[in-house]
Protein backbone atom coordinates (compact mmCIF):
# COMPACT_ATOMS: atom_id res chain seq x y z
CA UNK A 1 0.00 0.00 0.00
CA UNK A 2 1.42 3.21 -0.76
CA UNK A 3 2.95 5.71 1.20
CA UNK A 4 0.52 4.38 3.89
CA UNK A 5 1.89 1.00 6.56
CA UNK A 6 -1.34 -0.08 8.91
CA UNK A 7 1.22 -1.99 11.24
CA UNK A 8 3.52 0.31 13.34
CA UNK A 9 1.99 3.85 11.85
CA UNK A 10 0.02 4.60 14.96
CA UNK A 11 2.11 6.61 16.98
CA UNK A 12 -0.41 8.76 19.22
CA UNK A 13 -4.16 7.66 19.85
CA UNK A 14 -6.84 10.03 18.75
CA UNK A 15 -7.63 11.02 22.85
CA UNK A 16 -3.96 11.97 23.38
CA UNK A 17 -4.00 14.08 20.02
CA UNK A 18 -6.79 15.36 20.83
CA UNK A 19 -5.53 16.47 24.49
CA UNK A 20 -1.63 17.15 23.03
CA UNK A 21 -3.35 20.13 20.72
CA UNK A 22 -5.46 21.42 23.60
CA UNK A 23 -8.55 20.71 22.26
CA UNK A 24 -9.76 18.46 25.51
CA UNK A 25 -8.39 18.27 28.92
CA UNK A 26 -7.31 14.28 30.61
CA UNK A 27 -10.16 14.48 32.76
CA UNK A 28 -12.21 15.44 29.49
CA UNK A 29 -10.63 12.64 27.99
CA UNK A 30 -11.57 9.92 30.03
CA UNK A 31 -14.78 10.74 30.41
CA UNK A 32 -15.71 10.70 26.92
CA UNK A 33 -14.13 7.73 26.64
CA UNK A 34 -16.77 6.40 28.81
CA UNK A 35 -19.54 7.67 27.80
CA UNK A 36 -18.49 6.87 24.22
CA UNK A 37 -18.58 2.99 25.90
CA UNK A 38 -22.02 3.57 27.10
CA UNK A 39 -23.30 4.44 23.76
CA UNK A 40 -21.32 1.80 21.52
CA UNK A 41 -19.31 4.89 19.89
CA UNK A 42 -15.65 5.49 18.91
CA UNK A 43 -14.24 8.10 20.05
CA UNK A 44 -14.34 10.59 17.27
CA UNK A 45 -17.91 10.02 16.83
CA UNK A 46 -19.32 11.08 20.59
CA UNK A 47 -16.90 13.98 20.55
CA UNK A 48 -18.89 15.61 17.39
CA UNK A 49 -22.01 14.29 18.22
CA UNK A 50 -21.39 15.97 21.85
CA UNK A 51 -20.20 19.11 20.08
CA UNK A 52 -17.02 19.31 22.36
CA UNK A 53 -14.70 19.34 19.21
CA UNK A 54 -15.80 20.14 14.98
CA UNK A 55 -15.65 16.94 12.48
CA UNK A 56 -12.92 18.91 10.90
CA UNK A 57 -10.51 18.70 14.36
CA UNK A 58 -11.32 15.09 14.50
CA UNK A 59 -10.28 14.42 10.81
CA UNK A 60 -6.88 16.86 11.65
CA UNK A 61 -5.81 14.55 14.30
CA UNK A 62 -6.69 11.05 12.77
CA UNK A 63 -4.61 12.37 9.67
CA UNK A 64 -1.92 12.84 11.94
CA UNK A 65 -2.33 10.00 14.00
CA UNK A 66 -2.72 8.29 10.55
CA UNK A 67 -0.07 10.02 8.43
CA UNK A 68 -2.66 10.38 5.67
CA UNK A 69 -3.56 13.14 3.75
CA UNK A 70 -6.52 15.34 4.03
CA UNK A 71 -8.98 15.95 1.27
CA UNK A 72 -8.99 19.46 -0.28
CA UNK A 73 -9.87 20.22 -4.13
CA UNK A 74 -6.28 21.73 -5.06
CA UNK A 75 -4.62 19.10 -4.32
CA UNK A 76 -6.87 15.85 -5.54
CA UNK A 77 -8.67 16.85 -8.23
CA UNK A 78 -11.00 14.22 -9.39
CA UNK A 79 -10.97 12.13 -11.94
CA UNK A 80 -14.28 10.66 -13.15
CA UNK A 81 -13.15 7.86 -15.54
CA UNK A 82 -11.66 5.96 -12.38
CA UNK A 83 -15.70 5.65 -11.69
CA UNK A 84 -15.11 2.45 -13.31
CA UNK A 85 -12.01 1.12 -11.16
CA UNK A 86 -13.96 0.94 -8.03
CA UNK A 87 -17.65 -0.26 -8.16
CA UNK A 88 -20.55 1.87 -7.18
CA UNK A 89 -22.00 -0.33 -5.10
CA UNK A 90 -18.51 -1.45 -3.52
CA UNK A 91 -18.05 2.32 -3.05
CA UNK A 92 -21.04 2.96 -1.73
CA UNK A 93 -21.45 0.56 1.09
CA UNK A 94 -18.21 0.94 2.10
CA UNK A 95 -18.06 4.92 1.38
CA UNK A 96 -14.48 5.32 -0.72
CA UNK A 97 -14.56 7.07 -3.88
CA UNK A 98 -11.42 7.30 -6.36
CA UNK A 99 -10.29 10.63 -6.85
CA UNK A 100 -7.19 10.72 -9.35
CA UNK A 101 -3.87 8.54 -10.39
CA UNK A 102 -0.75 9.69 -9.48
CA UNK A 103 2.15 7.50 -11.15
CA UNK A 104 0.18 4.57 -10.61
CA UNK A 105 -1.16 4.81 -7.15
CA UNK A 106 -4.78 5.28 -6.95
CA UNK A 107 -5.58 8.10 -4.25
CA UNK A 108 -9.43 7.29 -2.86
CA UNK A 109 -10.95 9.80 -0.55
CA UNK A 110 -12.67 8.05 2.47
CA UNK A 111 -14.30 8.85 5.76
CA UNK A 112 -12.92 5.85 7.67
CA UNK A 113 -8.76 5.24 7.44
CA UNK A 114 -9.15 2.50 10.24
CA UNK A 115 -11.10 0.06 7.74
CA UNK A 116 -8.08 -1.45 6.86
CA UNK A 117 -9.98 -4.59 5.52
CA UNK A 118 -11.33 -2.33 2.72
CA UNK A 119 -8.25 -0.71 2.25
CA UNK A 120 -6.83 -4.15 1.62
CA UNK A 121 -9.72 -4.93 -1.16
CA UNK A 122 -9.67 -1.68 -2.91
CA UNK A 123 -6.08 -2.77 -3.64
CA UNK A 124 -7.67 -6.66 -4.90
CA UNK A 125 -10.27 -4.62 -6.94
CA UNK A 126 -7.95 -2.20 -8.74
CA UNK A 127 -5.03 -4.08 -9.03
CA UNK A 128 -2.91 -1.42 -8.13
CA UNK A 129 -1.83 0.36 -5.29
CA UNK A 130 -3.82 2.95 -3.31
CA UNK A 131 -3.16 6.05 -1.32
CA UNK A 132 -6.02 6.70 1.57
CA UNK A 133 -7.18 10.46 1.42
CA UNK A 134 -9.55 11.50 4.42
CA UNK A 135 -12.64 13.67 3.66
CA UNK A 136 -15.17 15.85 5.85
CA UNK A 137 -18.40 14.22 5.10
CA UNK A 138 -19.75 17.41 3.32
CA UNK A 139 -16.83 16.82 0.61
CA UNK A 140 -17.20 12.77 0.75
CA UNK A 141 -21.12 13.65 -0.62
CA UNK A 142 -19.64 15.99 -2.66
CA UNK A 143 -17.38 13.67 -4.63
CA UNK A 144 -19.13 10.95 -4.56
CA UNK A 145 -22.19 12.39 -6.29
CA UNK A 146 -19.66 14.01 -8.74
CA UNK A 147 -17.96 10.57 -9.89
CA UNK A 148 -20.89 8.19 -9.60
CA UNK A 149 -24.31 10.35 -8.87
CA UNK A 150 -26.43 10.84 -6.27
CA UNK A 151 -24.91 9.92 -2.76
CA UNK A 152 -28.03 8.68 -0.39
CA UNK A 153 -28.10 8.18 2.98
CA UNK A 154 -30.94 6.17 2.61
CA UNK A 155 -28.75 3.60 1.10
CA UNK A 156 -26.72 3.83 3.85
CA UNK A 157 -29.35 3.01 6.11
CA UNK A 158 -30.34 0.36 4.32
CA UNK A 159 -27.17 -1.42 3.75
CA UNK A 160 -26.92 -1.19 7.46
CA UNK A 161 -30.18 -2.23 8.87
CA UNK A 162 -28.97 -2.19 12.25
CA UNK A 163 -29.62 1.98 12.12
CA UNK A 164 -25.72 3.07 11.92
CA UNK A 165 -26.59 5.77 9.84
CA UNK A 166 -25.73 8.93 10.88
CA UNK A 167 -28.80 11.30 11.59
CA UNK A 168 -28.49 14.60 10.62
CA UNK A 169 -30.21 17.22 12.25
CA UNK A 170 -32.75 17.54 9.13
CA UNK A 171 -33.53 14.38 9.53
CA UNK A 172 -34.17 14.55 13.59
CA UNK A 173 -36.40 17.81 13.05
CA UNK A 174 -38.26 15.73 10.33
CA UNK A 175 -39.13 13.13 13.08
CA UNK A 176 -40.10 15.59 15.62
CA UNK A 177 -42.17 17.43 13.69
CA UNK A 178 -44.39 14.85 11.40
CA UNK A 179 -48.07 15.33 14.01
CA UNK A 180 -49.62 11.46 13.27
CA UNK A 181 -50.12 8.78 14.43
CA UNK A 182 -46.93 6.85 15.01
CA UNK A 183 -46.61 3.07 14.80
CA UNK A 184 -45.59 0.83 17.73
CA UNK A 185 -44.86 -2.27 18.56
CA UNK A 186 -42.48 -4.27 15.94
CA UNK A 187 -38.98 -3.16 15.17
CA UNK A 188 -39.32 -3.14 11.39
CA UNK A 189 -41.89 -1.06 11.70
CA UNK A 190 -40.03 1.84 13.72
CA UNK A 191 -37.71 1.09 10.84
CA UNK A 192 -40.22 1.63 7.82
CA UNK A 193 -40.85 4.99 10.16
CA UNK A 194 -37.00 6.50 10.26
CA UNK A 195 -36.57 5.17 6.45
CA UNK A 196 -39.43 7.95 5.23
CA UNK A 197 -38.15 10.15 7.68
CA UNK A 198 -35.35 9.88 6.04
CA UNK A 199 -36.42 10.03 2.66
CA UNK A 200 -37.77 13.44 2.98
CA UNK A 201 -34.88 14.72 4.84
CA UNK A 202 -32.47 13.58 2.38
CA UNK A 203 -34.81 15.59 -0.60
CA UNK A 204 -34.78 18.49 1.60
CA UNK A 205 -31.01 18.21 1.67
CA UNK A 206 -30.75 18.32 -1.41
CA UNK A 207 -33.18 21.10 -2.56
CA UNK A 208 -35.73 18.90 -3.99
CA UNK A 209 -39.26 20.01 -5.67
CA UNK A 210 -40.80 16.61 -5.54
CA UNK A 211 -39.85 12.90 -4.50
CA UNK A 212 -40.91 10.02 -6.99
CA UNK A 213 -41.46 6.41 -5.06
CA UNK A 214 -41.66 4.45 -8.19
CA UNK A 215 -42.32 0.30 -8.11
CA UNK A 216 -40.82 -1.72 -10.00
CA UNK A 217 -40.46 -5.54 -10.44
CA UNK A 218 -37.15 -6.08 -9.17
CA UNK A 219 -36.91 -3.00 -7.23
CA UNK A 220 -38.36 0.06 -5.71
CA UNK A 221 -36.73 3.53 -7.20
CA UNK A 222 -36.49 6.88 -5.37
CA UNK A 223 -36.16 9.41 -7.58
CA UNK A 224 -35.60 13.36 -6.12
CA UNK A 225 -36.73 16.18 -9.01
CA UNK A 226 -33.92 18.76 -8.55
CA UNK A 227 -33.93 22.08 -10.60
CA UNK A 228 -36.14 20.66 -12.94
CA UNK A 229 -34.60 17.47 -13.39
CA UNK A 230 -35.07 13.90 -11.67
CA UNK A 231 -32.24 11.59 -10.65
CA UNK A 232 -31.91 8.42 -9.14
CA UNK A 233 -31.35 8.63 -5.17
CA UNK A 234 -31.53 5.24 -3.93
CA UNK A 235 -33.32 1.98 -3.91
CA UNK A 236 -36.00 0.21 -1.92
CA UNK A 237 -36.31 -3.67 -1.59
CA UNK A 238 -39.62 -4.74 -3.30
CA UNK A 239 -40.86 -6.62 -0.14
CA UNK A 240 -40.88 -3.06 1.99
CA UNK A 241 -42.89 -1.33 -0.97
CA UNK A 242 -46.27 -2.08 1.19
CA UNK A 243 -44.92 -0.73 4.53
CA UNK A 244 -43.68 2.51 3.21
CA UNK A 245 -47.20 3.51 1.32
CA UNK A 246 -49.11 2.62 4.55
CA UNK A 247 -46.76 4.52 6.57
CA UNK A 248 -47.15 7.53 4.03
CA UNK A 249 -50.94 7.22 3.81
CA UNK A 250 -51.02 7.06 7.42
CA UNK A 251 -48.91 10.71 7.67
CA UNK A 252 -51.26 12.04 5.03
CA UNK A 253 -54.53 11.05 6.14
CA UNK A 254 -55.12 8.35 3.54
CA UNK A 255 -56.69 5.06 3.62
CA UNK A 256 -54.45 2.68 4.35
CA UNK A 257 -56.90 0.01 3.29
CA UNK A 258 -57.41 1.13 -0.44
CA UNK A 259 -54.88 0.12 -2.84
CA UNK A 260 -57.04 -0.02 -5.79
CA UNK A 261 -57.89 3.61 -6.53
CA UNK A 262 -56.34 7.10 -6.30
CA UNK A 263 -55.10 8.85 -3.46
CA UNK A 264 -54.31 12.75 -2.31
CA UNK A 265 -53.54 13.56 0.72
CA UNK A 266 -51.27 16.17 2.52
CA UNK A 267 -48.98 16.75 5.77
CA UNK A 268 -46.65 19.35 6.83
CA UNK A 269 -43.13 18.86 8.08
CA UNK A 270 -40.62 21.86 10.25
CA UNK A 271 -36.96 21.46 9.59
CA UNK A 272 -33.67 24.14 9.54
CA UNK A 273 -36.38 27.02 10.82
CA UNK A 274 -39.21 26.55 7.69
CA UNK A 275 -42.08 24.67 7.48
CA UNK A 276 -42.59 22.80 4.54
CA UNK A 277 -45.73 21.42 2.97
CA UNK A 278 -46.09 18.12 1.42
CA UNK A 279 -48.64 17.48 -1.30
CA UNK A 280 -49.25 13.32 -1.47
CA UNK A 281 -50.27 11.82 -4.64
CA UNK A 282 -50.99 7.51 -5.11
CA UNK A 283 -51.76 5.78 -7.98
CA UNK A 284 -51.81 1.71 -8.45
CA UNK A 285 -49.93 0.30 -10.89
CA UNK A 286 -48.73 -2.94 -12.34
CA UNK A 287 -46.03 -3.44 -10.06
CA UNK A 288 -47.75 -1.45 -6.74
CA UNK A 289 -48.95 2.11 -5.60
CA UNK A 290 -46.79 4.65 -7.18
CA UNK A 291 -46.31 7.63 -4.79
CA UNK A 292 -45.42 11.25 -5.52
CA UNK A 293 -44.63 13.77 -3.13
CA UNK A 294 -44.58 17.30 -3.94
CA UNK A 295 -42.36 19.49 -1.27
CA UNK A 296 -44.00 23.52 -0.81
CA UNK A 297 -41.75 25.11 0.47
CA UNK A 298 -43.21 28.03 2.78
CA UNK A 299 -39.89 30.20 3.74
CA UNK A 300 -41.25 33.72 4.92
CA UNK A 301 -39.27 36.88 3.27
CA UNK A 302 -37.41 34.86 0.10
CA UNK A 303 -39.31 36.46 -2.48
CA UNK A 304 -37.31 37.92 -4.86
CA UNK A 305 -38.18 41.12 -7.31
CA UNK A 306 -38.41 40.09 -10.99
CA UNK A 307 -35.47 41.18 -12.22
CA UNK A 308 -33.81 39.22 -9.82
CA UNK A 309 -35.29 36.02 -10.87
CA UNK A 310 -34.36 36.95 -14.30
CA UNK A 311 -37.04 39.16 -16.12
CA UNK A 312 -35.14 41.88 -18.05
CA UNK A 313 -35.37 45.64 -17.96
CA UNK A 314 -37.78 45.94 -21.26
CA UNK A 315 -40.27 43.16 -20.08
CA UNK A 316 -39.88 44.53 -15.94
CA UNK A 317 -40.94 47.94 -17.46
CA UNK A 318 -44.25 46.85 -19.49
CA UNK A 319 -44.97 44.74 -15.79
CA UNK A 320 -44.76 47.77 -14.14
CA UNK A 321 -46.93 49.61 -16.59
CA UNK A 322 -49.47 46.93 -16.75
CA UNK A 323 -49.77 46.59 -12.72
CA UNK A 324 -50.25 50.81 -12.18
CA UNK A 325 -53.81 50.27 -13.94
CA UNK A 326 -56.86 50.02 -11.26
CA UNK A 327 -58.20 47.09 -12.73
CA UNK A 328 -58.03 44.35 -15.32
CA UNK A 329 -56.31 41.46 -15.50
CA UNK A 330 -52.91 39.92 -15.49
CA UNK A 331 -51.93 36.03 -16.38
CA UNK A 332 -48.58 34.10 -15.62
CA UNK A 333 -48.29 30.91 -17.94
CA UNK A 334 -46.47 28.04 -17.52
CA UNK A 335 -45.96 24.14 -16.55
CA UNK A 336 -46.11 23.03 -13.05
CA UNK A 337 -42.78 24.10 -11.44
CA UNK A 338 -41.72 26.91 -13.96
CA UNK A 339 -41.67 29.53 -11.20
CA UNK A 340 -45.29 31.04 -11.88
CA UNK A 341 -46.33 32.06 -8.54
CA UNK A 342 -42.46 33.21 -7.49
CA UNK A 343 -43.43 35.69 -10.06
CA UNK A 344 -46.80 36.72 -8.88
CA UNK A 345 -45.59 37.11 -5.37
CA UNK A 346 -43.00 39.33 -6.75
CA UNK A 347 -45.81 41.22 -8.67
CA UNK A 348 -47.98 41.57 -4.97
CA UNK A 349 -44.81 42.58 -3.28
CA UNK A 350 -44.73 45.39 -5.55
CA UNK A 351 -48.37 46.17 -4.87
CA UNK A 352 -48.73 45.49 -1.21
CA UNK A 353 -48.97 49.00 0.51
CA UNK A 354 -51.25 50.04 3.22
CA UNK A 355 -53.74 51.60 1.46
CA UNK A 356 -54.95 49.06 -0.43
CA UNK A 357 -56.17 45.20 0.31
CA UNK A 358 -54.53 42.43 -0.85
CA UNK A 359 -56.50 38.93 -0.71
CA UNK A 360 -54.84 35.74 -2.48
CA UNK A 361 -56.63 32.65 -2.71
CA UNK A 362 -54.32 29.89 -2.96
CA UNK A 363 -53.74 25.65 -3.27
CA UNK A 364 -51.92 25.99 -0.50
CA UNK A 365 -49.91 28.83 0.52
CA UNK A 366 -46.86 28.77 -0.39
CA UNK A 367 -45.13 32.08 0.81
CA UNK A 368 -46.23 34.24 3.69
CA UNK A 369 -46.83 37.81 2.45
CA UNK A 370 -47.13 40.26 5.50
CA UNK A 371 -49.88 42.41 5.19
CA UNK A 372 -51.94 40.50 2.78
CA UNK A 373 -54.56 37.87 3.71
CA UNK A 374 -54.09 34.99 2.24
CA UNK A 375 -56.96 32.11 1.99
CA UNK A 376 -56.10 28.17 1.51
CA UNK A 377 -58.42 26.36 -0.66
CA UNK A 378 -60.09 23.64 1.14
CA UNK A 379 -61.63 21.39 -1.37
CA UNK A 380 -62.88 19.00 1.23
CA UNK A 381 -65.23 21.69 2.92
CA UNK A 382 -65.91 23.30 -0.36
CA UNK A 383 -63.62 25.81 -0.52
CA UNK A 384 -63.13 25.71 -3.92
CA UNK A 385 -61.48 28.20 -6.36
CA UNK A 386 -64.82 29.25 -7.80
CA UNK A 387 -66.62 29.80 -4.35
CA UNK A 388 -63.81 30.82 -2.48
CA UNK A 389 -63.35 34.01 -5.47
CA UNK A 390 -67.36 34.56 -4.44
CA UNK A 391 -66.29 34.86 -0.95
CA UNK A 392 -63.19 37.03 -1.36
CA UNK A 393 -65.43 39.67 -3.53
CA UNK A 394 -67.47 40.28 -0.73
CA UNK A 395 -64.68 41.28 1.30
CA UNK A 396 -63.85 44.68 -0.51
CA UNK A 397 -60.80 43.67 -1.96
CA UNK A 398 -58.16 45.81 -4.48
CA UNK A 399 -55.92 43.05 -5.35
CA UNK A 400 -56.83 39.54 -6.26
CA UNK A 401 -54.60 37.06 -6.34
CA UNK A 402 -56.03 33.41 -7.79
CA UNK A 403 -53.46 30.54 -7.82
CA UNK A 404 -55.03 29.05 -10.83
CA UNK A 405 -58.16 29.15 -13.23
CA UNK A 406 -58.82 25.54 -13.81
CA UNK A 407 -62.41 25.84 -15.19
CA UNK A 408 -65.15 28.11 -16.88
CA UNK A 409 -66.92 29.29 -13.55
CA UNK A 410 -63.65 30.25 -11.72
CA UNK A 411 -62.52 32.21 -15.20
CA UNK A 412 -66.00 33.84 -15.80
CA UNK A 413 -65.97 34.86 -11.78
CA UNK A 414 -62.25 36.69 -12.41
CA UNK A 415 -63.13 38.37 -15.21
CA UNK A 416 -65.94 39.85 -13.55
CA UNK A 417 -64.14 40.78 -10.63
CA UNK A 418 -61.26 42.47 -13.31
CA UNK A 419 -63.80 44.21 -15.29
CA UNK A 420 -65.52 46.00 -11.79
CA UNK A 421 -62.55 47.52 -10.22
CA UNK A 422 -60.11 44.58 -9.58
CA UNK A 423 -56.84 44.47 -10.40
CA UNK A 424 -56.83 40.04 -10.64
CA UNK A 425 -53.50 38.04 -10.84
CA UNK A 426 -53.68 34.83 -11.61
CA UNK A 427 -52.03 31.69 -13.46
CA UNK A 428 -52.91 29.31 -16.33
CA UNK A 429 -51.48 26.27 -17.79
CA UNK A 430 -50.38 27.22 -21.36
CA UNK A 431 -47.43 27.15 -23.36
CA UNK A 432 -46.95 30.23 -23.79
CA UNK A 433 -48.08 34.17 -23.22
CA UNK A 434 -50.45 34.50 -26.17
CA UNK A 435 -52.22 30.66 -25.76
CA UNK A 436 -54.10 32.24 -22.52
CA UNK A 437 -56.01 34.53 -24.58
CA UNK A 438 -57.21 31.53 -26.66
CA UNK A 439 -57.42 29.70 -23.66
CA UNK A 440 -59.97 31.54 -21.64
CA UNK A 441 -61.78 31.79 -24.67
CA UNK A 442 -61.93 28.05 -25.16
CA UNK A 443 -63.37 27.56 -21.64
CA UNK A 444 -66.55 29.64 -22.65
CA UNK A 445 -65.44 33.41 -21.68
CA UNK A 446 -66.40 35.49 -24.61
CA UNK A 447 -63.54 37.13 -26.56
CA UNK A 448 -64.85 40.53 -26.03
CA UNK A 449 -64.79 40.26 -22.24
CA UNK A 450 -61.41 38.58 -22.50
CA UNK A 451 -59.83 41.25 -24.69
CA UNK A 452 -61.90 43.84 -22.71
CA UNK A 453 -60.60 43.06 -19.27
CA UNK A 454 -56.71 41.79 -19.88
CA UNK A 455 -53.53 43.62 -19.91
CA UNK A 456 -50.97 41.48 -20.04
CA UNK A 457 -50.03 37.82 -20.24
CA UNK A 458 -46.96 36.37 -19.61
CA UNK A 459 -45.04 33.09 -19.66
CA UNK A 460 -41.88 31.38 -18.83
CA UNK A 461 -39.55 28.62 -17.56
CA UNK A 462 -36.85 28.06 -15.10
CA UNK A 463 -33.25 26.96 -16.64
CA UNK A 464 -30.10 25.71 -15.03
CA UNK A 465 -27.36 28.03 -14.53
CA UNK A 466 -23.28 27.32 -14.77
CA UNK A 467 -21.59 26.49 -11.80
CA UNK A 468 -19.40 29.41 -11.15
CA UNK A 469 -16.99 26.47 -9.75
CA UNK A 470 -16.21 24.88 -12.97
CA UNK A 471 -17.19 27.59 -15.62
CA UNK A 472 -15.33 27.11 -18.77
CA UNK A 473 -15.22 28.60 -22.37
CA UNK A 474 -16.86 25.57 -24.72
CA UNK A 475 -17.71 25.31 -28.30
CA UNK A 476 -21.28 24.31 -28.83
CA UNK A 477 -23.00 22.54 -31.97
CA UNK A 478 -23.54 25.05 -34.95
CA UNK A 479 -26.87 23.76 -35.30
CA UNK A 480 -27.80 24.49 -31.79
CA UNK A 481 -26.49 28.09 -31.99
CA UNK A 482 -28.40 28.19 -35.13
CA UNK A 483 -31.69 27.17 -33.56
CA UNK A 484 -31.31 29.67 -30.73
CA UNK A 485 -30.82 32.46 -33.05
CA UNK A 486 -26.62 32.71 -32.20
CA UNK A 487 -23.89 32.86 -34.64
CA UNK A 488 -20.73 31.66 -33.29
CA UNK A 489 -19.27 35.32 -32.92
CA UNK A 490 -21.84 36.07 -30.45
CA UNK A 491 -19.62 33.65 -28.28
CA UNK A 492 -17.41 33.38 -26.13
CA UNK A 493 -19.90 30.76 -24.74
CA UNK A 494 -19.65 28.81 -21.67
CA UNK A 495 -20.72 25.68 -19.73
CA UNK A 496 -20.31 23.68 -16.28
CA UNK A 497 -17.61 20.86 -16.85
CA UNK A 498 -18.52 19.29 -13.47
CA UNK A 499 -17.37 19.56 -10.12
CA UNK A 500 -17.86 17.99 -6.71
CA UNK A 501 -19.54 20.99 -5.71
CA UNK A 502 -22.51 20.89 -8.47
CA UNK A 503 -22.56 17.22 -8.00
CA UNK A 504 -21.07 16.60 -11.69
CA UNK A 505 -23.67 18.51 -13.29
CA UNK A 506 -22.10 21.65 -14.49
CA UNK A 507 -25.02 23.77 -12.73
CA UNK A 508 -25.80 25.43 -9.94
CA UNK A 509 -29.19 27.32 -9.21
CA UNK A 510 -31.90 28.23 -11.87
CA UNK A 511 -32.77 31.41 -13.15
CA UNK A 512 -36.21 32.15 -15.11
CA UNK A 513 -36.74 33.25 -18.84
CA UNK A 514 -39.63 35.17 -20.11
CA UNK A 515 -42.35 36.01 -22.70
CA UNK A 516 -43.74 39.36 -21.86
CA UNK A 517 -47.04 40.20 -24.03
CA UNK A 518 -48.83 43.30 -23.09
CA UNK A 519 -52.28 43.30 -24.84
CA UNK A 520 -52.18 45.92 -27.17
CA UNK A 521 -55.69 47.99 -29.39
CA UNK A 522 -54.08 45.29 -32.62
CA UNK A 523 -53.90 41.89 -30.96
CA UNK A 524 -57.45 43.40 -29.24
CA UNK A 525 -58.76 43.61 -32.85
CA UNK A 526 -57.46 40.52 -34.61
CA UNK A 527 -58.80 38.02 -31.66
CA UNK A 528 -62.30 39.79 -31.64
CA UNK A 529 -62.08 39.32 -35.45
CA UNK A 530 -61.53 35.58 -34.50
CA UNK A 531 -58.01 35.64 -36.43
CA UNK A 532 -56.03 32.74 -35.76
CA UNK A 533 -53.60 32.24 -32.71
CA UNK A 534 -50.95 31.61 -35.57
CA UNK A 535 -51.53 34.81 -37.17
CA UNK A 536 -51.79 36.86 -33.96
CA UNK A 537 -48.59 35.35 -33.21
CA UNK A 538 -46.70 36.38 -36.21
CA UNK A 539 -47.90 39.88 -35.79
CA UNK A 540 -46.77 39.93 -32.12
CA UNK A 541 -43.50 39.04 -33.00
CA UNK A 542 -43.08 41.54 -36.09
CA UNK A 543 -43.64 43.68 -33.22
CA UNK A 544 -40.92 43.20 -31.39
CA UNK A 545 -42.25 40.03 -28.78
CA UNK A 546 -39.54 39.05 -27.03
CA UNK A 547 -39.91 34.98 -26.70
CA UNK A 548 -38.78 32.80 -24.08
CA UNK A 549 -35.94 31.60 -26.64
CA UNK A 550 -34.61 35.20 -27.43
CA UNK A 551 -34.28 35.79 -23.46
CA UNK A 552 -32.46 32.64 -23.13
CA UNK A 553 -30.21 33.55 -26.11
CA UNK A 554 -29.71 36.45 -24.20
CA UNK A 555 -28.47 34.64 -21.40
CA UNK A 556 -26.45 32.17 -22.82
CA UNK A 557 -24.62 35.58 -24.54
CA UNK A 558 -24.23 36.74 -21.08
CA UNK A 559 -22.73 33.35 -20.08
CA UNK A 560 -25.27 32.10 -17.47
CA UNK A 561 -26.85 29.36 -18.71
CA UNK A 562 -26.12 26.66 -21.92
CA UNK A 563 -27.03 26.34 -25.45
CA UNK A 564 -28.29 22.80 -24.27
CA UNK A 565 -30.35 24.44 -21.44
CA UNK A 566 -32.03 26.64 -23.37
CA UNK A 567 -33.28 24.11 -26.17
CA UNK A 568 -33.98 21.43 -23.48
CA UNK A 569 -36.67 23.86 -21.86
CA UNK A 570 -38.04 25.87 -25.21
CA UNK A 571 -39.89 24.51 -27.74
CA UNK A 572 -39.27 23.61 -30.76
Amino acid sequence: MAEFNKSGRVKMRLGEQLVAAGLLTADALQDALKRAREEDQRLGEYLVSAGIVTEAQVLQAVASQLQVPVYNREAFPIDEKLRSVIPAEFARRHRVVPLCMRSGVLCVGLLDAHDFQTLDKIEEIAHCQMEPVLCLKKDFVRLFTAVYGEYSAVGEMLDNAAGAAETSPVQTAVQSAVKDQELEGDVSEAFVIKLVNMIIAEALKAGASDIHINPEKTEIKVRYRVEGLLRRASTIPVSMGSAVASRIKIMSNMDISETRLPQDGRFTVKAEGREVNIRVSTLPTTYGENIVLRLLDSRSGIIYDLPKLGMNQADYATITRCIRKPYGMILSTGPTGSGKSSSLYAILKMLNREDVNVITLEDPVEYRLPGVRQVQLNVRAGMTFSSGLRSILRQDPDIIMVGEIRDKETAEIAVQAAMTGHLVLSTLHTNDALSAVYRLVDMGVPSYLVTSVLLCTFAQRLVRTICPNCRQEYVPAEGMLRDLGLKPEDGPFYHGAGCPQCGGTGYAGRMAIFEVMPMSEEINQMVLKGESMQTVYRHALENGLHTMRRDAADKIRAGLTTCEEALRVTMA
